[in-house]
């Protein structure tokens, strides 16, 4: 399939292209695309030959778990294995935002994402382009940096290697992003009686 390249507003994306994005990834596509922090890759949580070929794309010799953004708390309910009140109340305090929480993994949460613990990372992105695609998609997405394993998050698609470039099914052209720090990872596990 050819790779189809689309310049995009991040902050006022048109719904032609949100639409063109959530049928691309329906399917089972890859979409690199801007992030809130830098450019990434995404595709369906719960398809496991696009999170393989995801993980191809990344250069990953061995199965590892992702980061899964997701469009709030009952999307998390929906991966994890409850949430507890205290817990909510951290996660409505601080989503959406650039901070990922691991919590332990539900039933429905597809064992190809999660962690060796039985953990599950979620993050509730706030930029205007991940929640529309969320909200159009309506599955939790596999999110990742657009690098080769071991290499720099980047920032523009000239920074991007040739082999992630050729291995989307579409990219979204924002230009070069500003410098900002990755996400912040948070554990939110209970151990003898205490989060």
């Amino acid at each position: 399939m050819r790779t189809t390249r689309i310049r995009i507003d991040t902050d006022k994306p048109a719904f032609k292209i949100i639409e063109q994005v959530s049928s691309c990834l329906q399917s089972g596509g890859i979409v690199l695309y801007p992030s809130d922090t830098v450019y990434g890759l995404l595709c369906r949580a719960d398809d496991k030959e696009s999170v393989e070929r995801l993980s191809t794309l990344k250069g990953y010799k061995e199965r590892r778990p992702f980061i899964l953004i997701i469009d709030g708390i009952s999307m998390a309910e929906s991966l994890t294995d409850g949430i507890d009140p205290e817990v909510r109340e951290i996660l409505l305090l601080r989503w959406p935002g650039r901070l990922t929480f691991v919590l332990p993994a539900g039933n429905r949460c597809p064992e190809w994402v999660r962690g060796e613990d039985n953990t599950v990372a979620l993050r509730h992105p706030a930029d205007p382009l991940s929640n529309l695609i969320l909200s159009e998609v309506k599955v939790p997405l596999v999110s990742t940096s657009a690098n080769l394993s071991g290499m720099k998050p980047p920032l523009s698609l000239a920074e991007i290697p040739e082999s992630i470039l050729d291995g989307a099914d579409i990219i979204l052209d924002a230009g070069t992003l500003p410098t900002s720090s990755p996400s912040t990872i948070i554990r939110l596990l209970r151990s003898r009686g205490r989060t």
